[in-house]
């Protein structure tokens, strides 16, 4: 007896990435291009990057709004955290305060006796300021291009929805789509799929990493959903992947347990320090071997497990 007959074969689907800084990241992306391909199923997956930020500001001189002590000559910022935050760790030891000269008239140092009374948490704390004041340049252009980021999708939320709404509406509709979002990207495409606009967009899955849409949530600051508003949120299943070592990655199980949201928390450990850890989720080929299953059971209508029963 001839077995039966196979159906036609699914056509390979998109993977609509969005970056945390909404601006294109050719190495992220390349990243998620690489991993893809070796999930069997997967490879032959479009990876469609969206540049959801085009519009915020880039290269901002923050020198002008700092103490008059700095000045452009200084050591140009970084924009690299990682590196920023190691120039200022090797700074910690570093001797001699930043504090005003002390005058030629002043009087004799003040007795080592003095310094008895102070507590271990002022030591630390004035160590932490010195390092601070000297790097203060290269920490706050490093912070700048996170906060630049938050401050214009606060402000220009629905210019950043729209254009991804318009990437999804370009994909193959007769094909799967996934959202793989990260950091704040996976912010926009929660807020995007709670509103209106999501009833005529295919997304088969969301995919979240390292996203900090869960505590935007308790701090109300979610476009379509809060503690106290009503709504619904995602309509679709939703994995969420987070690592302990992220400081700015949330769970989301808990958090929207009662919404009518499935959502799929996933522990990773990437060993990474902090913020490496933020992007370490990308070349993780468990991620995508997750993904991949997590879509072939949403493809087949099974219900998920979220809601607090899966971390």
């Amino acid at each position: 007896m001839e077995p039966p007959p196979l159906g036609p074969q699914e056509k390979p689907g998109t993977l609509v990435f969005l970056p945390g800084t909404g601006r294109p990241n050719p190495q992220l992306a390349g990243l998620v291009r690489e991993q893809v391909q070796q999930v069997r199923g997967l490879s032959d997956y479009r990876v469609l990057p969206v540049d959801w930020a085009a519009a915020a500001p880039l290269d901002v001189d923050i020198v002008p709004a700092l103490p008059p002590r700095y000045s452009a000559e200084d050591p140009p910022g970084v924009s690299d955290a990682s590196l920023a935050l190691a120039l200022f760790a090797m700074d910690l030891g570093a001797a001699g305060p930043v504090g005003p000269a002390v005058p030629a008239s002043a009087g004799p140092e003040v007795p080592d006796t003095a310094f008895l009374g102070e507590t271990l948490q002022d030591l630390i704390l004035g160590a932490l300021t010195d390092a601070g004041v000297r790097h203060r340049i290269r920490l706050t252009d490093a912070g700048s291009g996170f906060f630049a980021k938050v401050a214009f999708y606060l402000r220009q939320g629905d210019a950043a929805r729209a254009r991804i709404a318009d990437a999804l509406r370009s994909t193959d509709q007769d094909a799967p789509v996934v959202i793989l979002g990260h950091s704040l990207g996976s912010v926009a495409a929660v807020d995007l799929l709670s509103s209106p606009e999501a009833a005529g967009l295919r997304v088969d899955l969301l995919v979240t990493l390292g996203s900090p849409a869960p505590w935007f949530y308790l701090l109300d600051a979610l476009a379509y959903l809060g503690p106290g508003r009503g709504g619904a949120g995602p309509a679709l299943p939703w994995l969420n992947f987070w690592d302990e070592r992220d400081l700015l990655s949330f769970c989301a199980e808990r958090v929207f347990a009662g919404r009518e949201v499935n959502v799929f928390d996933r522990k990773v450990d990437s060993a990474k320090p902090f913020p490496e850890s933020h992007t370490a989720y990308f070349s993780d080929p468990r991620v995508y071997r997750l993904l991949w299953q997590h879509l072939q059971e949403a493809r087949a209508g099974k219900p998920g497990s979220g809601n607090g029963t899966g971390i």
